[in-house]
């Protein structure tokens, strides 16, 4: 709810002085408009809703050299409507005769008017052509890189720059790390390590005849 507090000073300093009184008490600047302008003060005297039956005297105040302060008083600060009424009355403001000074005013917003009046459609674009396709064609930028051929073992590596020998050998693999393929027994132990003789059944020589029989003794009771 907004109350529409109009009133006549004899100066524009007075008028000034009541609006620098109002601000520092927490009036927003935009809710104090001053009319002193003879030419078009019926005009902006609507404009900023005076009441009616107090455009016609008020004009002609302000023809007459007197200045016009209208506040628009909301829930900011608290108290608006006493406050300016307060602060307005202390600087002696001139007689209206009889013309409505006060009234209010149908609810609206103290901010620019919504968007919203205008478009209903608060989340889709309307009458603005907007281009199909991925969203990076507009920043110049591809969504894949083409397919890189694989490139064969024989060209240039990384390790190329401080290594500069083959990495891998296409020597033929020999099955010692030793020349000529001896083993490292060989050097030590010139026997062989393995027999290819046939084994026996028993480490003693003469085999299969059992130890106790050497002295007449059985191994069976």
């Amino acid at each position: 709810m907004t109350t529409l507090i109009s009133r006549l000073f004899a100066d524009e300093a007075t008028a000034q002085r009541a609006v620098k009184q109002m601000m520092f008490r927490g009036f927003p600047s935009r809710s104090c408009i001053l009319i002193s302008d003879s030419d078009t003060a019926e005009a902006h005297l609507a404009r900023a809703k005076v009441h009616e039956s107090a455009i016609a005297p008020y004009a002609a105040a302000i023809a007459a050299g007197n200045v016009a302060l209208i506040v628009q008083a909301t829930y900011k600060p608290l108290g608006a409507a006493r406050l300016a009424r307060d602060i307005m009355g202390k600087l002696d403001p001139l007689d209206a005769s009889g013309a409505t000074e006060e009234h209010v005013l149908p609810w609206q917003p103290d901010h620019a008017p919504s968007v919203m009046k205008d478009h209903p459609l608060f989340f889709s674009v309307v009458d603005i052509p907007v281009p199909h396709g991925p969203i990076t064609a507009n920043f110049g930028m591809r969504m894949t890189k083409p397919h890189r051929t694989k490139r064969p073992l024989s060209n240039k590596r990384a390790s190329r720059p401080f290594w500069p020998m083959p990495l891998v050998s296409k020597k033929k693999r020999s099955n010692s790390v030793m020349s000529g393929g001896r083993k490292m027994s060989r050097m030590f132990w010139p026997m062989p390590l393995l027999s290819s003789k046939p084994r026996r059944k028993s480490v003693i020589p003469g085999g299969g005849t059992p130890f106790s029989s050497r002295f007449g003794l059985r191994t069976v009771s």
